[in-house]
């Protein structure tokens, strides 16, 4: 009877993570083009890794982290030769000599099912105007197949409010706004259409449908556990 209890409970655990799997990103350090405008006190690249990851760990069912060439995956395959160490440096949004993307190489040895990766296209800051300015493009690339499965490429803007004098403030705004923006863009193409619009009383239909297939389905198993357990 125990036993049948625990294939019982077992199979409905693993019902609910199928109908919830969690896919795992890694989100790559971005390559600075010529445009951007470099300044001691701020760390652009990094700012733009922080501002994106507190933007896509809040997409459903999606586990983001951070590359890191420290990781024991990478580690491991670097000890074995089975990647190079100059590999492990942007741009990993580029075609390798055989034709794979470097994200999606480096992110099938971490085990991971998506990478985003790209560059900075442009970063500054206008004195004049107190205005600071950034364009970032990226990639959302499926590591099993290869395919680039989203191309962005967003602007943000900060500007300094007239009782405002520290220009990092304006920076940091547009960094904000280039992650937002990014970030939406991830969201849309990843997340399910469900949670994107309002349900209609039709697409409702076919969830309480499977629901009650699924307390159906467990009534009949309880039934047979109850059943085989007279005997």
């Amino acid at each position: 009877m125990k036993t049948c209890w625990i294939v019982v409970i077992a199979w409905c655990l693993s019902l609910g993570l199928a109908t919830a799997q969690t896919r795992e990103l890694v989100l790559f350090p971005f390559v600075q083009g010529a445009a951007v405008q470099p300044t001691e006190e701020f760390n652009v690249n990094v700012e733009v890794l922080n501002a994106l990851y507190a933007q896509m760990k809040e997409i459903p069912n999606l586990y983001v982290l951070r590359f890191r060439e420290t990781n024991p995956s990478i580690t491991r395959a670097i000890e074995e030769n089975r990647i190079r160490r100059d590999r492990l440096n942007p741009p990993f949004n580029e075609r390798e000599a055989d034709g794979t993307w470097r994200a999606a190489r480096v992110g099938a040895i971490m085990g991971v099912d998506l990478a985003f990766a790209g560059r900075i296209e442009e970063f500054s800051y206008d004195s004049t105007r107190r205005e600071a300015i950034i364009t970032v493009s990226g990639d959302l690339i499926d590591v099993r197949s290869g395919e680039v499965l989203l191309s962005v490429a967003e602007t943000g803007r900060g500007r300094l409010r007239s009782d405002d004098a520290d220009a990092n403030l304006a920076r940091i705004a547009a960094v904000a706004e280039v992650a937002q923006k990014i970030g939406a863009a991830v969201r849309e193409r990843l997340a399910p259409l469900v949670e994107q619009v309002p349900q209609s009383q039709e697409r409702r239909q076919p969830d309480r449908r499977r629901e009650r297939a699924v307390v159906t389905l467990f009534a009949i198993i309880f039934g047979a556990v109850l059943g085989g357990s007279q005997f």
